[in-house]
């Protein structure tokens, strides 16, 4: 009879499997991140980083024209924002079978990781609905605003998409805020699957669907996700750099380690990111858009 003893992670898990977990997390992870196609994305600050200081700036006045040197002055003064945030930690975990683990050490067959694969795309769900719409801890109070809810601008005419031509009012609606705050194309639209649903259909008379005249109207992509309510869209401003980003600390990942008490693999995939919006009117909500 073996006396008990710790069990550590080598020899649970070998390279080979630790890698296939790893994998499996990120292409899980990957089917399903829409919002970080919205926002630059730079290379992550490192797992040490916790909390992020970042500053706003106030609009500034137009510019001025003069024919002699230097010219009237056209300074302002400069009004920054400090903001701190500590940056959330989105995670779900799973456990893998001591017993697998060893059925596939022996016997080289890959590990069946479909509960990874599961635990990797609902933290992709919940960094999107991050990125997008923020988080709040009580549902009513924003601690951390996405580009929906940090929107400077608000298309907010009641203009349901269940009568077709409202779709091309409320889009050049929206253009049309974006252009009175110098915000240009191209833009990115995000939409609720119902609203996205609907620009699927024809335009009267040809064979031309209204998502197609989205695209060339906004010169840009359109987008489904869930994280966004049912009746509003998101439209944001393409190449948004120093405009608005999602700062990792690190990117998706795994951290591993045995459970002693049954010897089974715990698993936690996470990511750890926030939203950061430097110049709010670069994105505007579509907030009245559902049908009747």
């Amino acid at each position: 009879m073996r006396s008990l003893r710790q069990v550590g992670l080598d020899e649970v898990l070998t390279e080979e499997q630790g890698k296939q977990i790893r994998e499996a997390a990120v292409f899980a992870a990957r089917r399903q991140m829409v919002a970080r196609k919205l926002l630059p994305v730079p290379p992550p600050l490192g797992e040490g980083v916790q909390v992020f200081g970042y500053d706003t700036l106030t609009e500034v006045s137009d510019a001025r024209i003069d024919y002699q040197w230097p010219g009237a002055e056209s300074k302002d003064i400069v009004n920054l924002a400090r903001a701190t945030v500590a940056i959330p930690n989105i995670h779900k975990e799973t456990e893998i079978n001591k017993l697998d683990l060893a059925a596939s050490r022996m016997s080289g067959r890959p590990l069946n990781l479909s509960n990874v694969e599961s635990v990797s795309y609902k933290v992709a769900l919940m960094e999107d609905a991050l990125i997008i719409n923020g988080w709040s801890r009580d549902g009513t109070t924003y601690e951390i605003s996405g580009l929906y809810q940090g929107a400077g601008n608000d298309e907010a005419t009641d203009l349901p998409w269940g009568t077709k031509a409202n779709i091309e009012t409320s889009i050049n609606n929206a253009v049309a805020l974006m252009l009175a705050d110098s915000i240009t194309p191209p833009y990115n639209l995000t939409l609720h699957p119902t609203q996205y649903a609907q620009t699927l259909a024809l335009i009267a008379s040809t064979a031309r669907s209204y998502r197609d005249w989205i695209r060339e109207a906004i010169e840009g992509e359109v987008f489904m996700s869930a994280a966004l309510a049912d009746g509003d869209g998101l439209l944001s401003k393409v190449n948004a750099e120093g405009m608005f980003e999602y700062v990792l600390a690190e990117d998706l990942s795994v951290y591993e380690t045995v459970i002693q008490k049954s010897g089974n693999l715990f698993c936690k995939v996470y990511v750890r990111g926030l939203p950061v919006i430097y110049d709010a009117n670069a994105c505007c909500k579509l907030s009245a858009i559902e049908s009747p």
